[in-house]
């Protein structure tokens, strides 16, 4: 995705992880700016070395631009991950492909991450078609799948809900409808209660794995 919302913020950047990360899908380089803004408040001591790919060539010249990419390189999923890195964020990025690509694309994500893996994607069957955005029309805006929660349980990860909004839900379609400024107090909610979130954050750590395979 082109950029994600910074209800995401505070729950990805505590769980990466590692002096090197992968952004799938690097977009505006939203992510790459703020874990070199904001390392202290990731699980390392230092900078990290970040790698980012995108599908649409204009993302990757504005993040080539801004100069927080190791490096930056034009790639579209499916398609072989080449390289090893201790964190892989893929961050909207999943409802993109077309269903049968998903465990496909998970599997060689997962494959290139030796620490920790995080996926966010909307809580909700959020079908669209492209989009314009700052550096033109995009037609890999697109979403294409809906991932839900159980399938990343099913899968061993943990799951957090992010943002209150899933659109489909009662509660948030009753909140909707009053008037006043409600919808920071309970950003929390979709903590405790993932079915409200707007988007889900599932993550798993991957040196487990390769502990149980010794």
């Amino acid at each position: 995705m082109s950029s994600s919302p910074c209800f995401l913020d505070p729950i990805v950047i505590p769980l990466i992880r590692g002096k090197t990360l992968l952004d799938v899908g690097c977009g505006y380089g939203r992510w790459g700016c703020l874990v070199s803004t904001n390392y202290w408040e990731t699980q390392g001591s230092a900078p990290m070395e970040v790698d980012g790919f995108d599908a649409f060539l204009p993302n990757i010249a504005l993040c080539q631009s801004k100069n927080v990419y190791r490096k930056v390189w034009h790639q579209q999923l499916p398609s072989p991950i080449q390289g090893k890195w201790d964190t892989v964020l893929v961050s909207e990025i999943l409802e993109y492909l077309s269903e049968e690509d998903v465990p496909g694309v998970m599997e060689a994500l997962e494959q290139a991450a030796t620490g920790r893996i995080i996926f966010t994607t909307p809580n909700w069957a959020y079908y669209r078609g492209g989009g314009d955005t700052i550096v033109g029309y995009n037609e890999f805006e697109a979403h294409k799948t809906h991932i839900p929660r159980e399938y990343f349980l099913e899968r061993d990860y943990t799951v957090i809900g992010a943002g209150f909004g899933n659109p489909t839900h009662p509660v948030v379609g009753a909140f909707s409808a009053m008037q006043g400024d409600w919808k920071g107090a309970l950003e929390i909610l979709p903590r405790l209660i993932p079915e409200l979130a707007h988007t889900i954050v599932a993550y798993k750590d991957l040196d487990d794995r390769d502990q149980a395979e010794r």
